[in-house]
């Protein structure tokens, strides 16, 4: 009988796989470099993987999951919406977290060519932010509205940080960062932005 999977391998090889990402990006990615860097073979690759899409799905599921967890050390319930936006900013603006940005948007570029590459990744991409963000919104009880505004100050944020990328502009963003944390501490400001939303996703239907 032939021999499985090594659990562990895989798990230690993912770990490398992901900086290695991180470091050079995912347009070009070939198995051969990347065997070579890691100090491993293509075959050890594909053999514990399947194939190098399955990889990539996965190394990029894991440096999702590691953005994730760098937010979910602070306590939601705990911190205010703006100190956990402040957080975010604070993680995506630094060395991890502009190299996170730009694998996804790589992962943006690559799944508008090909749609079933990261269909599943797509579905669930920053579910755990938004999750973590509405959860302070509703003190630990959010509500479809929580949820709304989480989604929405989100992608404010991450819109911010892709300027920042494309730019340069560091000081620009940072001051449009502020505008939107004093609608954040403002719950009246919320609730309007929260309702206009709404309002845009009737209309659309």
């Amino acid at each position: 009988m032939g021999r499985h999977p090594n659990p562990q391998r895989k798990v230690d090889l993912i770990a490398e796989i992901v900086d290695y990402i991180l470091d050079n990006g995912l347009t070009d990615l070939s198995l051969r470099p990347l065997a070579k860097e890691l100090g491993t073979s293509t075959y050890t690759l594909t053999y514990q993987f399947g194939s190098k899409e399955a990889m990539v799905i996965d190394a990029v599921n894991h440096i999702d999951e590691r953005q994730t967890a760098r937010l979910s050390e602070f306590d939601s319930t705990s911190d205010s919406p703006s100190q956990i936006l402040q957080r975010l900013w604070d993680q995506l603006v630094d060395e991890e977290g502009r190299r996170w940005s730009q694998v996804m948007l790589e992962v943006a570029t690559l799944t508008s060519r090909q749609p079933i590459l990261f269909e599943e990744f797509e579905a669930n991409a920053l579910k755990g932010r938004i999750d973590h963000l509405a959860a302070a919104f509703g003190d630990g009880d959010p509500t479809d509205q929580d949820v709304r505004y989480a989604t929405l100050t989100c992608a404010t944020v991450q819109g911010l940080v892709l300027d920042a990328l494309l730019t340069g502009d560091l000081k620009r963003n940072e001051s449009a960062l502020c505008e939107l944390l004093d609608q954040v501490a403002n719950p009246d400001a919320r609730v309007a932005s929260a309702s206009a939303s709404l309002g845009n996703q009737s209309f659309e239907q």
